[in-house]
C-alpha cells in the first residue's frame, strides 16, 4: 500500500510539473499571437497611410492637369491654328484623273488674281519645283508636265512662279521707272502704260502660285517648237496660256505666250475648245 500511494504521488508530482510547462508554453505561445497581431494591424495600417497619399498625390495631379495644362495646350492649339486665306480650299483628299493628277474643285482651279479682283493679303502654300516656287497642289501636274516634254526631247526652263505682293510692287516700279526714262513720260503715264506690262502689286496672278512663265522671248515664242508643244500637249496636265493674244480687253495685260496658268484638265479643255481666256471663261461660267 505504501508503494502504491508513492508511485501514485509521483505520478501527480510527474503531471502537476507537465501542466506547468504547458503553461508556460501557452503564456508564450499567446504573446506572440499578440506581438504578431500588432505587427499586421501596422502593416494594414501602413497600407491605409501608403494608399492615402498615393490617392492623394493623384487627385493633387488631375486637379493641376484639369485646371492648369488641359487650358494651357487649348490655348496653344488656337494660338497655332493658321487663318485660311481667300481662295485656299479646305476640300477633303480630292479624286484622281486617269493620269494621277489630283482632281481640284474651281474654287482651286479658277481662283484669280488681278485688277478687277485685287488681293493684298493671299500666300499660298508653296513647294520648290525646278528653280521655282508654285502652289504645292499643282506640283504634280506640273512635274509631269516637264516629264511629258523631256520625253519629246523638250526642255522646261522656267523664269518666274510665285511672286509675292511686296516683289510685284517693285517690279511695277521699276517698270514704271523705266518707261519714264525710255519714253520721256510723267509719273502718271509712266505707271498707266506700265500697268498693261507688268501688274500692280495685289494684282498679279503670279501671286496665286498657279501662274508660271517659261524662258523665251515673248516675241518670238509663238514661232518655237516648245510652244507648239505646249499648244498639243498642257491642257492634259490643267496648263492653259495666261495672256494669248487678241484678249487685252479681258486680262487688261499685254499677250505673252510665256506665261502658263494651271486651271485643271477639264477646264483646260473646255477653255481651248472656246479659245478663251481666263477671265473670258470665268464669266462664261457663271453666265450658266
Amino acid at each position: 500500500m505504501g508503494r502504491r500511494r508513492q508511485k501514485q504521488y509521483r505520478i501527480g508530482n510527474a503531471s502537476r510539473g507537465e501542466l506547468g510547462l504547458n503553461r508556460r508554453r501557452m503564456f508564450v505561445s499567446q504573446e506572440k499571437q499578440a506581438q504578431h497581431q500588432a505587427a499586421r494591424k501596422l502593416k494594414l495600417w501602413s497600407r491605409v497611410v501608403a494608399a492615402a497619399v498615393i490617392m492623394g498625390g493623384a487627385l493633387i495631379a488631375g486637379f493641376f492637369l484639369w485646371f492648369f495644362m488641359i487650358p494651357y495646350f487649348q490655348q496653344e492649339i488656337i494660338t497655332n491654328v493658321q487663318p485660311v486665306n481667300p481662295g485656299e480650299s479646305q476640300e477633303p483628299v480630292p479624286d484622281y484623273d486617269e493620269l494621277g493628277l489630283p482632281i481640284y474643285d474651281d474654287s482651286v482651279n479658277l481662283f484669280v488674281i488681278n485688277s478687277l479682283n485685287p488681293n493684298e493679303e493671299y500666300v499660298p502654300k508653296l513647294s520648290q519645283i525646278e528653280n521655282i516656287q508654285v502652289d504645292s497642289r499643282i506640283t504634280d501636274a506640273l512635274r509631269q508636265l516637264v516629264a511629258a516634254a523631256k520625253e519629246d526631247n523638250l526642255v522646261l526652263i522656267f523664269t518666274d512662279g510665285y511672286v509675292s505682293y511686296e516683289e510685284q510692287g517693285e517690279r511695277f516700279e521699276k517698270t514704271a521707272q523705266q518707261k519714264m526714262n525710255d519714253e520721256n513720260l510723267t509719273a502718271v503715264m509712266a505707271k498707266t502704260t506700265a500697268r498693261a506690262q507688268t501688274p500692280m502689286a495685289g494684282e498679279s496672278d503670279f501671286q496665286t502660285g498657279l501662274c508660271l512663265r517659261i524662258a523665251g522671248d515673248k516675241e518670238t515664242f509663238k514661232q518655237s517648237r516648245t510652244y507648239s508643244w505646249l499648244k498639243a500637249n498642257m491642257g492634259k496636265y490643267g496648263f492653259v496660256f495666261r495672256y494669248p493674244e487678241g484678249k487685252n480687253n479681258y486680262t487688261y495685260v499685254d499677250p505673252d505666250p510665256t506665261v502658263l496658268r494651271y486651271v485643271g484638265g477639264s477646264n483646260a479643255s473646255a477653255m481651248q475648245e472656246r479659245s478663251m481666256c481666263l477671265e473670258e471663261y470665268i464669266s462664261y461660267i457663271d453666265d450658266q
